[in-house]
């Protein structure tokens, strides 16, 4: 009983550590079940064209540029404007960490960590917005993060676009049904 109560206490001191630390494990062990297999790596509709626009804006950061409008590691070196029509934003993540040694398949393991990760703090953010119980906002967090669209889109298809977009979602979904009570 002891025991119990001091969990409690620590719980309540360290509420948003004890949160964070819960969201980054459940998002590693999403990414784990599928990726961290040795040498293996699914690659989905989309995997091929996010990974080149990854090795595209690594090679142009290492060479000083780091806002390439068009990508030369596309059409056998021709290029390709995916930055006009793909944001590089959040790809500069899954870069750096090319730059820095990783390969293509660890940069997108973790960015794959960092997008679930994104998606539970931005989904738990939105329920504390809308005005839920912290403990209603991490189920809230859970149930979105979890879903199954979301986890097919980014292990599946790897619709990177995608995947971000919904990353912002239920903060969008908030902020409507806000503007609508004003």
């Amino acid at each position: 009983m002891q025991m119990m109560t001091r969990l409690k206490h620590f719980y309540r001191q360290h509420v948003v550590a004890v949160t964070l630390l819960f969201f980054l494990i459940v998002s590693i062990a999403m990414v784990a079940i599928v990726y961290l297999q040795p040498n293996k790596i699914l690659s989905g509709a989309d995997y091929h064209f996010h990974m080149n626009r990854v090795e595209n804006l690594a090679l142009s950061i290492k060479h000083g540029d780091f806002f390439p409008k068009i990508s030369y590691f596309f059409i056998g070196g021709m290029g390709y404007a995916a930055s006009l029509f793909y944001p590089d934003a959040f790809l500069y993540l899954p870069a750096i960490l090319r730059v820095m040694g990783l390969s293509i398949k660890e940069s997108f393991v973790i960015f794959a960590i960092f997008i679930n990760l994104s998606t539970f703090l931005v989904t738990y953010g939105s329920g504390k917005l809308a005005g839920f119980t912290r403990k209603k906002a991490v189920i809230f967090a859970l149930l979105y993060g979890l879903s199954i669209y979301r986890f097919a889109d980014l292990v599946n298809r790897q619709a990177i676009g995608e995947v971000i977009a919904l990353t912002f979602f239920p903060l969008v979904i908030v902020m409507m049904t806000s503007i609508g009570t004003c």
